[in-house]
């Protein structure tokens, strides 16, 4: 236990920034109480300056955190100020035999935090003392001096950061966008947690959801499989992770004995320092698909973006590692789902599979109307998920999809056609059958696996749990039951195939696809089937057969 010791100080009611001086005076000791604060930011967070003495209040000044006398954080204290209510870390050390206060900076947490506290200290012991950890130069007169530079100390230096202590910094960040306001869409940051902390029992703990306005958001839980209870927060998540401890050693989770970042050698290295031929080499120490080589470069490009937008790069950032790399496209693509590219339904295929999804709808109810609406109007199955009753106008005509579904990030609409309205009148159906409850719900697409106790609550009615979040149960149940072969993409594919066909141009067709180029549609979307190729084929045929002419 540590003694506490309370002195009187000169009142000081003003903000200090890094590295002010604390003005006090040494006056006899007036009442020693024992008390130490556990060194963590849930503990520096909750703590409130005050403690009852003979029934009256009185402000704590220092408060000592709970750590080793044999570690760089002895003497490390907090204190809180009566009227702004700011914490500061402020660290006590003795030079030339005589006690001083230097602050470290003012606790706000993702922003400084214990970590980032204890970075600072040991910077500053490192500097200020000799091998056998005496003070042999005042850490005062040296900040004293950084603030008394010439014109050009305005210029911002680089943090220096780790890469771990920058993935920290992002997630407790919510992983914000790169070029606009916002955060990342729940699934864009599932996949960068895979790759950044990822093939580790602390992503078990992690739930990704998207709000409202579709920013993702990531939540925690109890690991159920490892018996680990609930993080309290992403420092507990570390704390409880750190770097190496955790890593998912059965196949059967991570066959390839993959190791993210945060666990790997490359989360040592100073951001500052990666290259482009670091960042491949990561990628590439392993045997992955082009598509997995893709979404690890895009990560660390999140990862850079967030650090030059928070200033952890300083003034003048090195170039970005990231825009150097390219990684060649495999001659023959490995990706299961890369052989149904360039196919599309045909037209009697999709009758089936319509005829099909009617059939299916009472056993797989709003799963089938979802694949319906995507098949009639081309839409992904991303948006179409995230689609809720109130984007639907009150006449019943138009759909409207919000930006923050889309994947262009734009509002797009949807007319209401006579396809469009017999799946609102299937839905309509469910609401007034067997699933009266979810009449409550705003999602137009709800999960069967609603908590129906909750089904008063409304913030949980609107909520991510509450809507579907994949087709795979009634989807595999049509090709079972058809024998066609495909994915629900290729709805969408089909769709753009037929309104191009229909209105004869691209452009046309975009207005519904809702694609932003024509090139996109005519390459990627634009697919023919084996019967109408067939009849191009003889159709252009017609104007080579020479030897018909010459009979004629």
């Amino acid at each position: 236990m540590i003694e506490l010791e309370v002195r009187n100080m000169k009142a000081n009611n003003t903000d200090h920034k890094l590295g002010t001086e604390l003005e006090h005076k040494e006056i006899p000791q007036t009442r020693a109480q024992k008390f130490k604060l556990k060194f963590t930011d849930y503990a520096v967070n909750k703590f409130f300056a005050s403690f009852i003495i003979d029934g009256k209040v009185k402000v704590r000044k220092f408060v000592p955190f709970d750590v080793s006398k044999h570690t760089i954080l002895k003497g490390l204290k907090l204190v809180q100020y009566q009227k702004t209510k700011k914490k500061y870390f402020v660290l006590q050390y003795w030079f030339n035999s005589k006690p001083n206060y230097i602050t470290i900076g003012e606790f706000k947490p993702g922003i400084f935090s214990v970590r980032d506290c204890e970075d600072e200290v040991f910077k500053i012991v490192r500097a200020h003392t000799n091998d056998k950890g005496i003070w042999v130069k005042d850490p005062k007169l040296t900040i004293h001096d950084q603030e008394n530079k010439t014109q050009s100390s305005i210029v911002e230096e680089s943090y220096k950061l780790k890469v771990n202590s920058v993935i920290e910094r992002l997630c407790k960040a919510n992983f914000p966008r790169a070029k606009k306001e916002g955060r990342l869409s729940a699934t864009s940051i599932s996949t960068h947690c895979l790759h950044l902390i990822g093939r580790n029992w602390r992503t078990r703990h992690l739930i990704f959801v998207d709000d409202y306005l579709g920013h993702g958001l990531v939540k925690f839980k109890p690991n159920y499989h490892k018996r680990t209870a609930k993080p309290v927060d992403w420092n507990d998540l570390f704390s409880k992770f750190p770097k190496g401890h955790g890593i998912i050693k059965d196949k059967k989770f991570n066959p390839n004995n993959e190791r993210s970042v945060y666990d790997s050698d490359l989360g040592n290295e100073t951001i500052d320092n990666l290259t482009p031929g670091l960042i491949k080499r990561f990628i590439e120490n392993k045997e992955r698909g082009f598509g997995t080589k893709k979404n690890m470069l895009e990560t660390f490009k999140t990862l850079w973006s967030f650090a030059l937008d928070k200033g952890l790069l300083g003034d003048s950032p090195p170039a970005n590692p990231t825009r150097e790399i390219v990684f060649k496209k495999p001659e023959v693509a490995r990706s299961p789902g890369t052989r149904y590219n360039d196919l599309r339904f045909s037209d009697q295929e999709l009758k089936t599979i319509y005829s099909t999804l009617i059939k299916l709808s009472d056993k797989y109810p709003f799963q089938a109307e979802a694949l319906l609406f995507m098949l009639c109007t081309g839409r992904r199955a991303e948006e179409t998920c995230k689609l809720r009753k109130s984007n639907i106008n009150k006449a019943k005509t138009l759909i409207t999809l919000p930006a923050s579904i889309t994947k262009a990030r734009k509002v797009e609409y949807v007319d209401v056609t006579p396809p469009v309205a017999f799946v609102l009148k299937q839905l309509d159906k469910h609401l007034a059958d067997k699933h009266q409850g979810y009449r409550f719900v705003d999602w137009m697409f709800p999960t069967t696996r609603i908590n129906k106790e909750r089904l008063h609550e409304d913030k949980y009615v609107r909520s991510d749990s509450c809507r579907i979040k994949e087709l795979r149960g009634c989807w595999n149940a049509v090709l079972k039951e058809t024998g066609i072969v495909g994915v629900p993409k290729m709805l969408r594919k089909t769709f753009s195939s037929i309104a191009k066909l229909e209105l004869g141009t691209t452009s046309k067709a975009r207005v519904l696809t809702g694609h932003e180029q024509d090139s996109t549609l005519d390459i990627h979307y634009d697919k023919s089937t084996e019967q109408q190729r067939k009849q191009y084929a003889n159709q252009v045929s017609k104007l080579f057969d020479f030897e018909k002419a010459s009979n004629e």
